[in-house]
């Protein structure tokens, strides 16, 4: 029988991936005390280690699996299954490559793995980053999750600086953001129900027509619409 995998100061570990979120994880698995050796191209010559985690596209895990020189492999996708690799983990952030070390503290990660030992290594790897584990059902229900709170919103944020910009508003991004906040802030603290405003929470169906009627893109907004309304009238 082979002993478990133990996560320890001294495991060598390769991030292969030298993209936005390799090079976090790399300087924030340094900063936690690992011997770090990355983050490595996609087609830099994978050195051993015992631990290689796959910062690639979806699309190119299993070509960075097969080359890995690893005794486990992970990789860092929210939706991709386990086919090629020991175990996943997948922050619950989104990155933009410059980011400290830190920015894994306190935010939520989705672990999984092949065999009960997988998971628990997931797990030990996700809070000596200061993450917080979890496990999913289904993981593209949860992936799509993901991406309508940060994908999708950011599409609807840029809508709103466009109207706001052709309504002559300054700074529009600076002047939306509080706004953003507060509506995120009461959505966490109470729900989206309890933290409906505006127009169609109020029934003004006047107000929404003339809304309609400013909006560029009259498809994203009767797709909003519709689902505020159901929203409203959620019990």
């Amino acid at each position: 029988m082979t002993s478990a995998f133990v996560l320890a100061p001294e495991t060598t570990i390769a991030v292969i991936g030298a993209g936005r979120l390799g090079t976090v994880l790399a300087g924030a698995l340094r900063a936690a005390g690992f011997d770090v050796r990355g983050p490595l191209g996609r087609t830099d010559e994978a050195p051993e280690t015992d631990l290689a985690i796959l910062a690639v596209p979806d699309g190119a895990i299993a070509d960075a699996a097969a080359t890995a020189n690893s005794t486990k492999t992970a990789h860092l996708s929210g939706a991709t299954a386990l086919d090629a690799v020991d175990f996943s983990i997948h922050p619950l952030q989104t990155f933009t490559g410059t980011e400290p070390p830190e920015v894994f503290h306190g935010i939520g990660a989705a672990v999984d793995g092949r065999t009960d030992d997988d998971t628990q290594l997931a797990r030990d790897l996700a809070r000596a980053l200061g993450m917080t584990p979890f496990t999913v059902d289904g993981r593209a229900t949860y992936h799509a999750a993901a991406s309508f709170a940060s994908n999708f919103v950011l599409t609807v944020l840029d809508t709103a600086e466009q109207l706001a910009t052709a309504a002559g508003v300054e700074n529009p991004r600076e002047t939306l953001a509080p706004l953003v906040r507060q509506t995120v802030d009461n959505w966490q603290r109470g729900g989206a129900n309890a933290a409906l405003t505006g127009p169609i929470a109020r029934g003004d169906e006047a107000t929404v027509a003339r809304q309609r009627e400013a909006a560029d893109d009259k498809a994203l907004f009767d797709a909003l619409a519709t689902a505020t309304r159901a929203l409203k009238d959620r019990a």
